[in-house]
């Protein structure tokens, strides 16, 4: 049972009614997450902490009194950190550009035959078109071979991300920049893939 705070007009009709019960201010931390891999897109952060408990239902974000979105916030103990996307921002670009993609096939030496040797290499480019700071995450990953009769090897990443390995998942990687007004920074990676012909790698 809730307390309504202020009188309120329900219409009577065979359908829910959404009742305001109460504002609450909290304090939070913002940034900026980009995944180049997977979007062009920079995504507008907050990291927040439940002052009190929290139950689990839908949420419908507002930024800047705009309308982001609908997601689903699951139940939160009091002081228990969560993230909570405010939406895309342009001003923050990310490209993601594959530079190198040799391909050759070995039919004699110390590789067996029959075998693809790839070389790829790839940068990503970001940069903060704000008046302002800014704080960047950026996510990206290099394949990891769960068998044998695939290899991955000769990795140079430059320069070297502040996390492998990121939240326990193998072969993903996380760099932090402070980027002041229309800095730019640039993320390169390069590695060698060997499998058998016929068998494809994901992820490349």
């Amino acid at each position: 049972e809730y307390k309504i705070p202020q009188p309120i007009d329900i219409e009577s009709r065979d359908k829910e009614t959404i009742l305001p019960l109460f504002t609450k201010k909290m304090q939070g931390d913002s940034y900026y997450y980009a995944v180049p891999k997977r979007s062009p897109l920079t995504f507008l952060v907050c990291k927040t902490k439940a002052d009190k408990e929290l139950l689990s239902g839908p949420l419908n974000v507002y930024f800047g009194g705009r309308y982001i979105g609908k997601t689903y916030l699951s139940e939160k103990k009091a002081g228990e950190e969560f993230h909570l996307s405010l939406g895309a921002d342009r001003e923050v670009m990310v490209k993601r550009e594959k530079l190198k993609d040799k391909i050759k096939e070995t039919y004699f030496g110390k590789i067996q035959r029959g075998t693809i040797v790839r070389e790829l290499a790839y940068k990503i480019m970001v940069e903060n078109l704000k008046d302002r700071s800014i704080l960047l995450k950026v996510l990206d990953s290099i394949p990891v071979s769960k068998t044998d009769k695939i290899e991955v090897k000769d990795l140079k990443i430059n320069p070297e991300p502040a996390k492998k390995n990121y939240l326990d998942k193998e072969g993903v990687m996380l760099w932090e920049y402070k980027l002041d007004p229309e800095q730019k920074q640039e993320i390169s990676i390069e590695f060698v893939v060997t499998y058998p012909k016929g068998l494809l790698p994901m992820g490349l």
